[in-house]
C-alpha cells in the first residue's frame, strides 16, 4: 500500500481535472496537499469541500502561474501552512487553437508563459526549499503526446511541451545527484473540460487511433503521477512515462 503520509505536495492548476484527480489522490493517501487556482475559485472551494473527508492538510491559493512574485508568495505560504515540500506536480497549463497563420504574438506568450515559464518558476522556488532542507524529493512534470510528436495548429502548445520533456531530462541529471528525482508524464488524450469540446466533435475518431479503445480520464493520468512520487520508482528519474492508451508509442 503507497502512503504520504508526513509528506506535503505542491500540485499547480490543481483545482480541475487531471490536477483536481491528483491532489485528490494523494490526500487519499495521506499526504497534506496544496493546489492553486487561476480564476475558478467555485472549483477550488468545492475541491476543499471534498478533501475534508481525508482529513489531511489543505492550503489553496489565486496564483497567477506567469507571475514569478504570486509563485514566489504562494510556496511560502503552502510552506507556512503546510510545513517541508517533499513533492512538486508541475500541471498547470492551457490548451489554445491556434493556427501558426493567424497565432496572435499575445496567444504565443501566454502559452508559453503559463506551461513553460509557471514550470520553471515553481521548480526554481520548491528546488531551492528542497536543497536548503536536505530533502530528497520528487518534481513530476506533466508534459503530452504533443511535446512528442507535435500536433498541428497547437505548435505553440507542443512546443512548450516538448520543453518540459528537455527540462525533465536536464533537471534529473543535475538534482538526482543531490536526491531530488525528477520525472514526467505525459499524457495522451484526455476526458477534461479542457478537451470537452473536441471530445464532442471527434471522440469516435479519436477512439479509433487508441489501441486500448478508450479515452482515459484524470484518475488514469493521477495514477502514474503516485508511482512516480512514491518508493515504488526510487530508480526512476529523467523517465518520460507515457500514458496514452497505446496512441503514440515513444522509446
Amino acid at each position: 500500500m503507497i502512503s504520504f503520509e508526513g509528506k506535503n505536495v505542491i500540485v499547480t492548476g490543481g483545482s480541475r481535472g487531471i490536477g483536481a484527480a491528483i491532489v485528490r489522490m494523494f490526500s487519499k493517501l495521506g499526504a497534506g496537499v496544496a493546489y492553486n487556482y487561476h480564476k475558478n475559485l467555485h472549483a477550488a472551494e468545492r475541491l476543499q469541500t471534498e478533501l475534508q473527508k481525508y482529513g489531511t492538510d489543505v492550503y489553496f491559493a489565486d496564483c497567477d502561474v506567469r507571475d514569478f512574485r504570486e509563485v514566489r508568495s504562494f510556496v511560502r505560504n503552502a510552506i507556512e501552512k503546510l510545513g517541508t515540500i517533499h513533492i512538486l506536480v508541475n500541471n498547470a497549463g492551457i490548451w489554445e487553437y491556434g493556427p501558426i497563420d493567424k497565432m496572435s504574438v499575445d496567444q504565443w506568450r501566454k502559452t508559453m508563459q503559463t506551461n513553460l515559464d509557471g514550470t520553471f518558476y515553481f521548480t526554481r522556488e520548491v528546488v531551492a526549499h528542497m536543497l536548503e532542507q536536505s530533502i530528497a524529493g520528487h518534481i513530476i512534470n506533466i508534459a503530452s503526446t504533443a511535446g512528442q510528436r507535435g500536433e498541428p495548429y497547437y505548435s505553440h502548445y507542443a512546443a512548450t511541451k516538448g520543453a518540459l520533456i528537455s527540462f525533465t531530462k536536464s533537471l534529473a541529471a543535475e538534482l538526482g545527484p543531490r536526491g531530488i528525482h525528477v520525472n514526467c508524464v505525459a499524457p495522451g488524450w484526455v476526458k477534461t473540460d479542457m478537451t470537452e469540446k473536441a471530445m464532442a466533435q471527434q471522440e469516435k475518431e479519436i477512439v479509433k487511433g487508441i489501441p486500448l479503445g478508450f479515452v482515459g480520464e484524470a484518475d488514469d493520468i493521477a495514477g502514474p503521477v503516485i508511482f512516480l512520487a512514491s518508493n515504488l520508482a526510487r530508480y526512476i528519474n529523467g523517465e518520460i512515462l507515457n500514458v496514452n492508451g497505446g496512441n503514440v508509442l515513444c522509446g
